[in-house]
């Protein structure tokens, strides 16, 4: 059985690209556009991983990333970080409130089926 990938971000074109690439490596890929969708879809659909822009309107991804941790339905589903912030500081913030990851945009294409790949190995 296939793995599901949520990814929320509200760039549609990123929502795409980043589909694209995790279809062809064989995930399948439910995508939401803002932070409240992100969170339905969670609870919904119980993917094996959530990756997580910060930077959002209304919900940011902080916001997300407590309430999808403190959520039971949604807690034990790993979360990757997926933002422009490169921040040191940022990165140790999301690790220490629940990601798994912190993984860099822009991305190289094969690095992030990579690093996806290495979660879900040890998830």
């Amino acid at each position: 059985m296939k793995q599901t990938i949520l990814v929320i971000d509200d760039n549609p074109d990123l929502l795409d690209i980043v589909d694209a690439i995790l279809s062809d490596a064989g995930y399948v890929v439910a995508k939401a556009l803002s932070g409240e969708d992100g969170l339905h879809v969670a609870r919904a659909l119980k993917p094996n991983l959530v990756l997580l822009d910060l930077n959002m309107p209304k919900m940011d991804g902080w916001e997300v990333l407590k309430l999808l941790k403190a959520d039971s339905a949604t807690k034990e589903i790993p979360v990757a970080i997926f933002s422009v912030r490169t921040d040191l500081k940022d990165k140790i913030f999301g690790l220490q409130r629940g990601a798994v990851d912190y993984i860099s945009k822009p991305f190289q294409y094969d690095r992030l089926t990579e690093r996806i790949g290495r979660i879900l190995a040890t998830a």
